[in-house]
């Protein structure tokens, strides 16, 4: 315990503070985890979790699985689908105060885990049960093992740290870089360049593939379909152009997931050497931790600007480092601590407000939060039009809908999407309509007007009946087109699913 953490605790009770803010917020969102409807990646990996394999499209089956016991505990209602997000949100958060004390000091613990309390992007995923709360828990648990694993003889410490990257890569595939920042930071180390020269390191990078071999041997069945769904997403696999106004986009994406000011200080702290004196290795380790990804999906921007998300689990360091950097500075210059103050009011305003934005009565299109909005009025007017048109079964134009659909419809029906000529996501690998199905009529939903060609390959007659738009409470949020396609011919065959590059949705 350093010198300042004895000072410190006594004090302020930060060890106190910290278990009730995690308390606190593990309380609230399990009331409001099932405020508001799925968004569509959700209702997917819902969707995979009733059709569980050992690996997906574009996912490993960390998510789905998850759900899976989720809705094995508590049915298939939000709840249900939320209940792990919930929970690994606390538990992450436990783990951070731990990995920040182990470093620094129970103070920077607890400011640790309340910065990342009014993150925006941390508090959806404190919420929405998706890919990035199981590969932030996971990355974070194989940092607090390989920073005990590094001084110790035993293997064991060492292939527990393997199997965490393991399973947090069954999750996000970007979890395998954690095993490139601890090959960092022991090269960065003199003392701990004499892992390279033991077995334990390597066996360590063993137990994370053992753990990735169904997804390998699934994807090597599926002909590769994710490497290259992948290589596309990330447009490698396109021509490389130079383009800062994608870097800048890729950035402001992160600044507006973390809030501004907060992302700021996230990268001054990373940056900063004013505390490499003291802290050398601590510091050092946070920094292999936090770089190695913002660095590559930043070179990757330059050419096509990639999501928010992507670098998620570098904000573990990130939010470490500005906490130690915060409590550092402000000893030596008295504007940092209204700084910090000004910065978490900010980021905590934002977080509020994106708890609920109905009432700011933003224009149709501008509100983050139509993405889980109106979607259970969608199915009930499907439904009901199903039944009166005699359809069988429902085929929808995107993953995402088709998936809600599914999640919202009485008795969660099997959907389908019209038949391709490439993969363009799970449902191209799923048995489509025409092999479960002889004849009768389907009821096609959809968020455009155009028909795509297969469905009138495969059906005798595809009829608009009614255009109508999804509602929350008594505002309109998007318009969808619901047509009956009548007599599934035949000769209806779905086509053979070829792993071209394609983007699976806009």
């Amino acid at each position: 315990m350093s010198e300042s953490e004895t000072n410190a605790s006594p004090r302020t009770g930060y060890v106190p503070l910290a278990v009730g803010l995690i308390l606190a917020l593990f309380l609230f969102r399990l009331w409001y985890c099932s405020r508001f409807e799925l968004v569509g990646d959700e209702a997917y990996y819902w969707y995979c979790s009733k059709h569980l394999d050992w690996s997906y499209f574009d996912k490993g089956p960390g998510a789905a699985w998850t759900i899976a016991l989720g809705t094995w505990l508590f049915g298939d209602s939000v709840f249900g689908v939320r209940f792990f997000s919930v929970l690994l949100s606390a538990v992450t958060a436990v783990s951070l105060f731990g990995l920040a004390r182990m470093l620094f000091s129970a103070q920077v613990a607890f400011r640790a885990v309340l910065v990342s309390a009014v993150v925006p992007m941390f508090a959806v995923g404190g919420v929405l049960m998706t890919i990035d709360p199981l590969s932030v828990f996971f990355w974070t648990a194989a940092a607090i093992t390989f920073w005990k694993a590094k001084d110790s003889p035993r293997f064991a410490p060492w292939l527990a740290t393997g199997a965490l990257v393991g399973i947090g890569m069954l999750a996000k595939y970007t979890n395998i870089a954690e095993l490139i920042s601890f090959a960092i930071f022991c090269a960065w180390c003199p003392e701990y360049r004499r892992s390279f020269r033991r077995p334990h390191f390597y066996a360590m990078a063993m137990a994370a593939v053992i753990f990735v071999l169904p997804v390998i041997v699934w994807n090597y069945r599926h002909d590769w379909v994710t490497v290259v769904h992948l290589l596309h997403r990330g447009a490698v696999d396109s021509h490389w152009k130079f383009s800062p106004g994608e870097l800048f986009a890729f950035l402001g994406g992160q600044a507006g997931v973390i809030s501004p000011l907060l992302f700021l200080g996230v990268f001054a702290a990373a940056g900063w050497p004013g505390m490499e004196s003291s802290r050398r290795v601590e510091m050092r380790f946070l920094r292999a931790l936090f770089w190695p990804l913002v660095l590559f999906y930043s070179l990757l921007s330059v050419n096509k600007a990639g999501q928010p998300n992507w670098i998620a689990p570098s904000y573990v360091a990130g939010i470490i480092l500005l906490a130690a950097g915060w409590t550092a500075a402000e000893k030596k210059r008295r504007w940092v601590r209204p700084l910090a103050v000004c910065a978490i009011a900010i980021a905590a305003l934002e977080t509020i407000l994106l708890h609920n934005t109905y009432w700011l009565h933003l224009p149709r299109g501008r509100d983050p939060f139509d993405r889980a909005r109106g979607f259970a009025s969608i199915a009930d007017k499907a439904s009901r039009i199903a039944t009166a048109q005699g359809a069988r079964f429902f085929i929808s134009n995107k993953y995402s809908l088709a998936s809600l659909l599914a999640f919202y419809l009485p008795g969660h029906p099997d959907t389908y999407r019209p038949p391709a000529d490439h993969i363009q996501d799970q449902f191209s690998i799923w048995p489509g309509y025409a092999e479960k199905f002889d004849t009768g009529s389907a009821l096609y939903v959809a968020d455009s007007p155009r028909i795509p060609r297969s469905l009138r390959r495969d059906f005798a007659n595809v009829t608009l009946l009614e255009e109508s738009y999804s509602r929350y409470r008594e505002r309109e949020i998007l318009k969808y087109y619901f047509f009956l396609c009548s007599d599934l011919r035949h000769t209806a065959t779905t086509p053979p699913a070829i792993p071209l590059p394609h983007a699976t949705e806009p």
